[in-house]
């Protein structure tokens, strides 16, 4: 009898560890922050025709939270930089990679909000952003960490996402447009739709879109359905790449699939919690070491 307990208690002991190494296993993406980000030098680059569908550096369009870094990878056979500013008015001085050799890597620390764009200066036509922004930091006086977001002022802007516990999804798209800057993408698995939310949009323009099939699912036609100010529209697919016209002063973009989901969000974060803490109390009750006596 003795030897069936302690067996059984042995078999609990393994499920219990299963159970919090899975619970593990799964964290990384859970709280997964924008302290971080590899953007990589694409191949081929080197050569005209990236910059098409903003595939020379990727991500094209790189999401961080103050003081996160970037660290970018040259995976091309060619030399690349990675220079702060653009190739029509050159660089601004912000940051500079000099030459970086194939295979070679380049780190760069954004400790304050705002947008960055960069180029390649042997290979012009090579640019990308990185978009800063505190918006967890933000306060009532409509100001970021401290630093007001240049042409914020009078913009609406829609932070339901954060009320609602969504993940800023940006760095799973490769996603541009022509007028504004990208804010965050946010996803809604209630009416499954994909959220972009724009900022500083005053002229018409135009967003270019890769969408990611592993968290929005395309209609039984591989179709999806936008909708601007409440109002489907017309727009250009290519497989899974969008393009979707807007007018100045739009701040939101929604896709429609047939099927949404979301990062590891709020209410996610707080079963896990549940779990933990249901675990510890009831190896607590029962006595039952997580380390099963060998």
């Amino acid at each position: 009898m003795g030897k069936k307990i302690k067996m059984k208690e042995t078999v609990y002991s393994l499920f219990v560890l299963l159970a919090v190494f899975s619970i593990i296993a799964i964290t990384p993406s859970a709280f997964a922050d924008h302290s971080k980000v590899d953007i990589n030098m694409a191949v081929g680059s080197s050569v005209p025709g990236c910059e098409e569908m903003n595939m020379c550096y990727m991500p094209y369009n790189a999401a961080l939270d103050p003081g996160g870094e970037a660290t970018w990878h040259n995976i091309d056979t060619a030399a690349h930089t990675v220079s702060s500013g653009t190739a029509a008015e050159g660089p601004d001085g912000i940051f500079d990679s000099s030459l970086v050799a194939p295979e070679g890597m380049f780190s760069y620390k954004f400790e304050e909000a705002g947008t960055y764009d960069y180029f390649c200066m042997v290979h012009p036509w090579m640019t990308g952003i990185v978009t800063v922004s505190a918006e967890h930091e933000e306060t009532g006086d409509g100001e970021m960490g401290g630093h007001e977001m240049e042409g914020e002022e009078g913009m609406p802007h829609s932070d339901e996402h954060a009320a609602s516990g969504v993940e800023d999804l940006s760095d799973q798209f490769v996603a541009s447009v022509t007028s504004g800057v990208i804010h965050h993408i946010g996803a809604n698995s209630d009416d499954d739709t994909l959220i972009v939310h724009l900022f500083g949009a005053d002229d018409d323009g135009e967003l270019k879109i890769t969408l990611n099939k592993d968290i929005i699912t395309p209609f039984d036609d591989d179709s999806y359905v936008v909708i601007i100010n409440l109002e489907t529209v017309e727009f250009e697919q290519m497989g899974n790449i969008i393009h979707v016209e807007y007018a100045a002063g739009t701040d939101k973009i929604e896709i429609v699939g047939s099927h949404v989901v979301p990062e590891f969000g709020t209410i996610a974060m707080i079963i896990l919690a549940v779990a933990i803490v249901s675990i510890i109390a009831i190896t607590a009750k029962t006595k039952i070491s997580l380390i099963p006596k060998l």
